[in-house]
């Protein structure tokens, strides 16, 4: 019989600890696995990832899993103002107005001495213990992903230790990361960052992105080693049972995941209050449900908005209720943040959003990659974040089919099948068999 190959995984994020960065990697080791890999993960021993969550499939509860320490400045970093104590992996508290002088010493020690982030600890213990998996697994190959960066710094010494082919994963950009836009490095902590940076674009054998335009004035023997292999949707999330039309009592929109002071949907808050102001009989009949981490000044302005529309805030929910609730919506919002990058993000919500059936509120860059996706796919509409008129108009038309009791769900179709982790893990096996040839 072939000997499958190996793959060493390295993601700060891994269950039970499952915050956002767990989903990408996650669905990545899921279909490996179906494609012929044998995987193992190295992780931290606690992650500060905001909830809990067992594997959601049976092939991810039997990775082999080990985890190293990490000394992390937990408490130092926690936005107090917003009541979670486990947000070094929030940016949130990045964009705090009220951040006394213990934050606001925080967070300058974040972006100046914690370089190249809040986990660097992680490597001391990482790279140790990485060395003694390497030797007892002998991976054909190692992967890691980001953020945090410091995932990279580890696999880049034990890429060199072994001389084993290593691809480094971006989700989200290293400097140029968005919260860097509002928070600026020092001169020095800038170019410590972009040091770092390149020493990891040049020594990782592959290098795979969420999107491009992740780096600035990379070289040509860089980009060459850059693949594009966008986040997407596990099609075993949500089965066709799942996704019939269910009729609420009242219209309903709905939000998962963080909404950071940066995501303002200004234009959706705009459109709320003409509802409230000039219809009040519908908006009595509409309901805006958030699930996750609301920024405090947004979650006080929707507060003020919504009189006869019922408002209701809740915390962040297991990712098996989430995809439940997708579909029973009849709305649901997406909010890109924004920033000098802004047009090149393409969350994972996007494509959760896309196999749900129900139709997408996009406010953020409209030339950006999420409205590319959102219109290629006919899932929903897009708006600048001033464009509160046409927000408007869409929530209204939305509401008035739902006033005639007539449902508007989203066929799955060709164009979304290309974001299927399916799809998207066949790319990143060719690409990891190319380097172990």
């Amino acid at each position: 019989m072939e000997k499958k190959p190996k793959v060493l995984v390295i993601s700060y994020y891994w269950y039970p600890f499952a915050g956002v960065g767990t989903y990408r990697v996650s669905r990545f080791v899921k279909y490996l696995q179906r494609l012929g890999w044998e995987v193992v993960v190295l992780t931290a021993k606690k992650a500060s990832s905001g909830h809990r969550a067992d594997p959601d499939d049976s092939l991810l509860a039997r990775v082999k899993v080990y985890r190293s320490s990490i000394i992390e400045p937990t408490q130092l970093l926690s936005n107090k103002n917003s009541g979670n104590t486990s947000v070094t992996h929030n940016p949130s508290i990045f964009y705090s107005k009220n951040k006394g002088l213990l934050a606001k010493i925080a967070v300058w020690m974040r972006l100046n001495i914690l370089i190249p982030d809040a986990k660097l600890t992680w490597k001391w213990f990482a790279v140790p213990l990485g060395k003694k998996v390497i030797k007892q697994e002998a991976p054909d190959i190692i992967f890691s992903t980001s953020p945090p960066p410091t995932t990279h710094r580890i696999a880049q010494q034990l890429a060199s230790w072994s001389k084993i082919p290593w691809l480094a994963d971006f989700r989200d950009p290293w400097t140029n990361i968005y919260y860097y836009d509002d928070n600026p490095l020092s001169p020095l902590a800038q170019k410590k960052n972009k040091e770092l940076e390149n020493q990891v674009l040049h020594s990782a054998d592959r290098i795979t992105v969420v999107n491009h335009g992740f780096f600035d004035k990379i070289p040509d023997s860089v980009q060459t080693k850059i693949h594009r292999i966008t986040n997407g949707f596990d099609p075993d999330h949500i089965t066709i049972e799942e996704r019939k039309p269910q009729r609420n009592e009242q219209f309903t929109i709905r939000y998962f995941g963080s909404l950071k002071i940066n995501q303002r949907p200004t234009a959706f808050l705009e459109a709320l209050s003409r509802i409230e102001n000039e219809t009040p009989e519908i908006a009595k009949r509409m309901r805006f449900e958030f699930f996750g981490s609301l920024d405090p000044t947004i979650g006080k302005d929707l507060e003020s908005i919504c009189d006869n529309i019922t408002f209701n805030k809740n915390a962040f929910i297991q990712h098996s209720d989430m995809m439940a609730l997708l579909p029973k919506s009849d709305l649901l919002l997406l909010s890109i943040g924004s920033s000098k990058n802004s047009s090149y993000a393409l969350s994972t919500k996007v494509f959760e959003y896309m196999i749900s059936g129900s139709n997408v509120l996009g406010i953020g860059p409209i030339q950006g990659a999420a409205a590319e996706v959102v219109s290629s796919t006919g899932i929903g509409q897009f708006f600048d974040r001033t464009d509160g008129s046409g927000v408007y108009s869409y929530i209204m038309s939305c509401f008035e089919a739902f006033d005639r009791n007539e449902y508007t769900f989203n066929d799955r179709n060709e164009s979304m099948e290309k974001y299927s982790f399916n799809k998207l893990s066949q790319q990143l096996d060719s690409t990891m068999k190319d380097l172990i040839r």
